[in-house]
């Protein structure tokens, strides 16, 4: 290509940040409710926790691009917090949603409080004193903090000291609902600030301020070593405590920001200024108050599915074709029932399963723990390299093997990344094998909000398939024979290639080859350069990524035939599906793998494809309907700017909301919720022709 290859692709981490003012957005629509406003809102901040303890810290090398990241992430925070508190605090203060300070509380109000304070916070709060001596190295990562100036009476001289807000306490502390959306709170900093005088007796507070600090989130330790690799991960979690410092957010006098940011050796662009209401993630918890229904959308209910209804039903249901389910329009449900039932079935011998990020109080975990108390033989690979979930997996490790649990992490030096369950079974027939392959986490909790695929099948080569990738990933075995699966890091990138070329090589001017795919993140630039070729072979490319994107579209005689489109709406689009034309012998993958180095390279993941005829119809379908959406989706332009796509004088589509109107009418006809257990014959969603519908005017969840 003509293009330096500095300027064929946009730099990811720049594209992160656009990501997030398409998050942003949402909590700028004045036409979405007004606490889940709030809440997009938190999820920026929490975005951005993430950013700053993973990425930023390795843009250091560059200094020019180091502090490109930092001056449009300075920007797009100040964006965020003038939203908050020029149209966000004031709507909410309108709806009777209020703060409520000090001075201003009812006698009955400073009376709660007070004792609140004495009985419940002042026991467990730690005034620390900061010192020029001071290091820094026992403040969390992440936590907030109240700073104080002191001086003693008759002195000029000022010293500083924090205290941690107690993570055991919400940061929001309900003080009455009045009435039907009227809310009064106090936030656990304004408590303590009230009584700090009985936190440093002797000395009188001067000046007052929030900070919080973020760790670089880097673990270090040797994947290599003959050692209890879970007692190794609790190790390295314990000196991440001690990282370095890559952020601070404060709020006080210059004085104390001075103080501060010269004890942490930070420079000026590290430091995050606010006045107050630091962390926003954490204040978004108002978005989930009861008494507040009003201001939010309404609870999403998924329709449940009608198979496996009785334990018995699964093995049928599958030896009679392969079945998916889209998450979170169709209820998790349906896979906590397969694997429990394969736990109760004493015809089940074997389960195998992979498990990355767990809920907190995992039905999943259950079941397996049930299924090894009863003999059944379970192997677990818990990936104890999961971000930021390290210290929960040490925990579901642990307790699996004590339930009797044979528990594996993986490969040393790669994440297992892929989600599969396979059960073995044995039938009158012989030995046969059920399998569960999923786009998403084994997670019941993030189901209710992610966008994923999970599929259910028997086939028998694509079982064997998946019983190959764990004796791969448990032992001294080589991925080869593979029909139906590619595996990174063994030659998935170089699969996705292939595909690639074939549609340029099988593109024709008369019948133009034909490319989709949905994923989170497109960054992989060998496979951003064979979607360059691609395009300018004729082949049509339509993207949907929804947050890093490095590839530039519609930039001419390069990449004129790419679109790329992201959605951001009320669930998170986390499905991947690719889809090939191949000269109308079409081809349909589901992937755990974005399309990106780590996933290529640094990753256990598993695409696998789609041959049940019906199912893989469905599915193209459904990927079409994704390319639809004319009012949550956002066109990536060849400068790297997104604008929202508009519907004009067309009719108005929501994929979104036109899903969730689909499940909510079979679930409405159905008269079941995810709770009760006996279910009518339903035809499910992925069983209707989706593409035929109706836009939806009216949201439905």
């Amino acid at each position: 290509m003509s293009e330096p290859a500095k300027e064929k692709y946009f730099d990811r981490d720049l594209s992160w940040i656009r990501f997030n003012e398409r998050v942003l957005s949402e909590a700028l629509e004045e036409q979405n409710p007004l606490l889940e406003r709030l809440k997009f809102s938190g999820i920026v901040s929490s975005n951005f926790d993430e950013f700053f303890m993973v990425r930023v810290v390795g843009s250091e090398s560059d200094p020019n691009r180091y502090r490109q990241i930092l001056d449009q992430s300075h920007d797009l925070v100040n964006r965020q917090y003038h939203s908050f508190l020029n149209q966000i605090l004031p709507a909410l203060e309108t709806a009777g949603i209020r703060r409520i300070s000090p001075q201003t509380l009812q006698p009955s109000q400073l009376e709660y409080v007070r004792n609140l304070f004495a009985r419940e916070l002042f026991p467990i709060l730690t005034p620390i004193a900061c010192r020029e001596s001071s290091t820094f190295s026992g403040f969390s990562n992440l936590s907030l903090y109240y700073a104080v100036g002191l001086v003693k009476p008759g002195e000029t001289e000022k010293h500083y000291a924090v205290v941690e807000l107690p993570k055991n306490f919400s940061r929001v502390i309900s003080l009455s609902i009045r009435e039907e959306g009227a809310y009064s709170y106090v936030l656990l900093e304004d408590v303590i600030a009230m009584f700090a005088k009985e936190l440093f007796v002797g000395f009188e507070v001067v000046d007052q301020g929030l900070l919080r600090l973020t760790r670089v989130a880097e673990l270090t330790f040797d994947e290599e070593k003959d050692e209890d690799f879970a007692k190794l991960m609790e190790e390295a979690l314990k000196k991440r405590a001690q990282n370095d410092v890559v952020r601070l957010e404060i709020s006080g006098s210059d004085d104390m920001v001075s103080f501060f940011a010269k004890k942490l050796e930070l420079d000026e662009m590290q430091i995050f200024r606010f006045p107050g209401w630091i962390d926003l993630k954490s204040i978004s918890q108002l978005a989930s108050q009861p008494g507040l229904e009003r201001y939010r959308n309404p609870e999403w209910n998924p329709y449940v599915l009608n198979i496996f209804e009785q334990p018995g039903d699964i093995w049928d249901a599958l030896k009679e074709g392969d079945i998916f389910v889209h998450h979170p329009y169709e209820s998790f449900d349906v896979v906590i029932r397969f694997i429990s039932a394969a736990a109760e079935d004493p015809n089940v011998l074997a389960i195998k399963q992979t498990l990355y990020r767990t809920a907190g109080d995992s039905a999943v975990i259950a079941a397996l723990e049930k299924a090894a108390a009863q003999g059944k033989q379970v192997t677990v690979l818990v990936e104890l390299k999961a971000r930021f979930d390290e210290e929960k997996n040490v925990q579901w490790a642990r307790r699996l093997e004590r339930a009797g649990a044979i528990v594996l992490y993986g490969v040393a030096g790669f994440k297992t990344h892929a989600k599969a369950c396979l059960i073995v079974r044995r039938e009158p027939e012989g030995i046969k094998r059920y399998l569960h392959l999923s786009t998403g986490n084994y997670n019941e909790r993030t189901a209710k909000t992610y966008s994923d695929i999970g599929y259910f099948t028997c086939d028998e080569q694509l079982t064997k398939d998946v019983a190959a990738f764990f004796n791969v990933v448990t032992g001294f075995s080589q991925p080869v024979g593979l029909e139906r699966i590619d595996i990174a890091p063994y030659g998935l990138r170089s699969k996705l290639r292939r595909l690639i070329v074939r549609e340029a090589m099988r593109s024709r001017k008369e019948q133009p080859g034909l490319i989709l795919a949905k994923m989170n993140s497109l960054v992989d630039r060998d496979i951003i350069d064979a979607l360059y070729r691609a395009s300018q072979a004729g082949v049509q490319i339509k993207l949907n990524v929804r947050g890093m994107c490095c590839l530039k579209p519609g930039v001419a005689g390069v990449s004129e035939n790419i679109e790329v489109v992201s959605i951001v709406d009320m669930f998170l689009e986390h499905s991947r599906l690719f889809y090939f034309a191949n000269g109308g012998d079409e081809e349909l993958y589901l992937s755990s793998a974005d399309w990106m180095p780590r996933n290529f390279d640094r990753r256990l993941e598993i695409m696998f494809r789609v041959e049940d005829k019906k199912v893989k119809k469905d599915l193209a379908e459904l990927l079409g309907v994704y390319f639809k959406d004319n009012t949550k989706s956002w066109k990536l332009s060849p400068d790297g700017q997104y604008e929202k796509i508009q519907s004009g004088e067309g009719a108005r589509f929501r994929v979104q909301e036109f899903l969730s109107k689909k499940a909510a009418q079979l679930r409405d006809q159905s008269g079941k919720t995810p709770d009760e257990k006996s279910l009518k014959p339903q035809k499910p969603l992925h069983k209707e022709k989706i593409s035929k519908e109706k836009p939806i005017e009216q949201p439905s969840a």
